[in-house]
């Protein structure tokens, strides 16, 4: 299964997508209606330069709370990816749903963007309380393409922007969602209930004033990719300092502790080395946000570190706390 250029410009839109809509009654309530994608995704395959094409509108017109795009098919483990600008509607604006969701309300279970404002958000979980992280990400997002990814795996929800991890999330089932941390460089949270394996894709403007129309004025199906992808992540990652976008490799002075690492039942490697010696610390984080002590480690000063081990808490991280001044020359983490 997949969501590509070619097929929906070989078949038109409604092959890939349904479209339904929302929209207050004369006496009272709402109600939902089924409608022609094409009639609010207006696209041209005609091109002022290479993917600068002449039409590429996604219309919420007057008189309508929401209008959304649902794939057809559902992904497994999916990963989903759109490169576009995104529009600026300011904070009155409606909120602009992208990414996995089962079906409405977060029922079933989702994995998306949110743009509210200036705020760009990740959604993870089912519902009622799915858990909402603010995003660390560029400002100009209405200005510049980017590209967002999001990557669903069994354990573990990823999201990217242009290729940066800018979202990891914990996929369990637990008492209440855990937002761990939000910004840079990179949020880190746990839902409180994790979403289906199969999950389809949403297009959503939803909200905002119904007085007026509202148009997200750079979204194609040449910008839109959706896969089916693995049940196990295979993530490389650079440690970084605990709230920081400054790594841990790097002139080690005093104690150092890295941003938290997704694990939550996916086998963790941890690749340490530093030209001088010390102590470091293995910790693993509980569902209430506490830090406490998986294994203590001896780090030797010009000699590699490395620990392996599957681990069920949601995330880890290292402590590394030198005896003298020196230089890490390795910090990596392997999620797998």
């Amino acid at each position: 299964m997949a969501i590509r250029f070619g097929s929906i410009l070989e078949r038109g839109l409604g092959s890939a997508f349904y479209c339904w809509v929302r929209e207050p009654l004369e006496e009272g309530g709402e109600r939902f209606r089924l409608e022609d994608p094409e009639r609010f995704w207006q696209v041209s395959w005609s091109q002022r330069k290479y993917t600068e094409f002449a039409l590429a509108r996604y219309v919420k017109p007057r008189g309508m709370i929401t209008v959304s795009l649902r794939s057809r098919e559902t992904f497994r483990y999916g990963v989903f990816q759109l490169n576009a600008r995104l529009p600026d509607w300011g904070p009155e604006g409606p909120m602009l749903w992208f990414g996995f969701e089962a079906e409405d309300l977060f029922g079933g279970g989702v994995a998306h963007f949110m743009l509210q404002g200036s705020t760009l958000k990740a959604f993870a979980g089912a519902w009622l309380i799915p858990l909402s992280l603010r995003l660390p990400a560029p400002g100009d997002l209405a200005a510049e393409r980017h590209t967002y990814t999001v990557k669903v795996h069994r354990n573990i929800a990823l999201w990217f922007i242009d290729f940066k991890l800018v979202a990891a999330v914990a996929l369990v089932d637990s008492e209440q969602p855990l937002a761990l941390h939000e910004g840079e460089p990179y949020s880190v949270g746990a839902t409180q209930l994790r979403p289906g394996s199969s999950l389809a894709v949403l297009i959503d403007i939803d909200g905002g004033p119904i007085d007026r129309e509202w148009v997200w004025d750079d979204l194609h199906p040449w910008s839109i990719r959706v896969l089916d992808g693995d049940e196990q992540p295979n993530l490389v990652l650079k440690l970084y300092r605990h709230s920081s976008e400054d790594l841990v490799e790097g002139l080690l002075r005093g104690p150092v502790v890295s941003h938290p690492i997704p694990a939550a039942g996916s086998e963790v490697e941890i690749a340490l080395a530093a030209d001088v010696a010390g102590d470091a610390r293995v910790e693993a984080c509980s569902l209430s946000g506490e830090w406490f002590e998986l294994e203590e480690l001896e780090l030797r000063a010009g000699r590699p570190l490395r620990w392996r081990a599957r681990v069920g808490a949601p995330f880890i991280r290292v402590a590394v706390e030198p005896r003298g001044e020196g230089r890490v020359k390795l910090a990596e983490a392997y999620v797998s």
